[in-house]
């Protein structure tokens, strides 16, 4: 009897061990809700300003994506057009949500056939910048929920749900033809270089573009987003 119980008392351990171990190696991964997501992009996703004294200013979203500062957006945010040639504003600053002053940053370089535009921030002593998770956009696939985070209509830093539509095709628009990510989602004027991201809360994709119809109105509800892949590839 005694012999008994001591081999369900040994069985009993390993098991426990064996389910220990299983458990570490293989832990339960939660999928953050929308509210965890957009509270961690309070750190990495900010405003865009550019202005110009004869131009105006020019609103749009930023995504920093290292720890020293390096901010990606839309070249169409930080450039305009006149007499069909492509120009810079003359300065350029970002802002935290929590923030009242803008940020003076620098345009380090741009593509305005990608429409990707690289800023830097250099005076960010007082914060530890939290640079935003990169996912692979190769991996996407139609029905996979995501996010959009940018300044719709310069109000702020919101979030929108949707979900992508074709995870690549080619759109052709002022002459240009791009592959992109296709998106059922609501995003407004300001969202320009805004964060796509999926529900891991990792950057996939800027938004970028809506299209127009026959009449030349927009197309709301249908958003274009430049693939994360694309991005790097351009940084790097």
């Amino acid at each position: 009897m005694k012999r008994a119980v001591y081999w369900i008392f040994i069985v009993g351990c390993l098991l426990l061990s064996v389910t220990s171990v299983g458990l570490h190696f293989f832990p339960y991964n939660k999928t953050p809700t929308a509210k965890e997501i957009y509270n961690e992009c309070l750190y990495n996703v900010v405003e865009v300003k550019a202005e110009s004294d004869q131009i105006g200013q020019s609103f749009g979203t930023g995504e920093i994506i290292s720890a020293d500062g390096k901010i990606v957006t839309n070249a169409h945010v930080v450039t305009y057009i006149r007499l069909s040639a492509v120009h810079e504003f003359e300065n350029y600053y970002i802002r935290f949500s929590f923030e009242d002053d803008y940020r003076a940053v620098t345009l380090e370089k741009y593509d305005s056939d990608l429409d990707v535009a690289l800023l830097q921030l250099s005076e960010y002593s007082d914060l530890a910048l939290k640079p935003i998770r990169l996912g692979d956009s190769g991996s996407i696939h139609s029905g996979d929920r995501v996010y959009a985070i940018g300044n719709a209509s310069n109000y702020g830093i919101g979030i929108f749900e949707g979900i992508v539509s074709i995870p690549l095709i080619k759109v052709e628009l002022d002459g240009l033809t791009r592959n992109v990510i296709q998106c059922d989602l609501t995003i407004a004027a300001g969202n320009s270089g805004g964060a796509l991201l999926n529900d891991n809360g990792e950057l996939i994709g800027i938004t970028t573009f809506r299209t127009k119809d026959m009449s030349g109105n927009v197309i709301y509800g249908i958003v274009y987003c430049i693939p994360v892949n694309t991005i790097l590839g351009y940084i790097k």
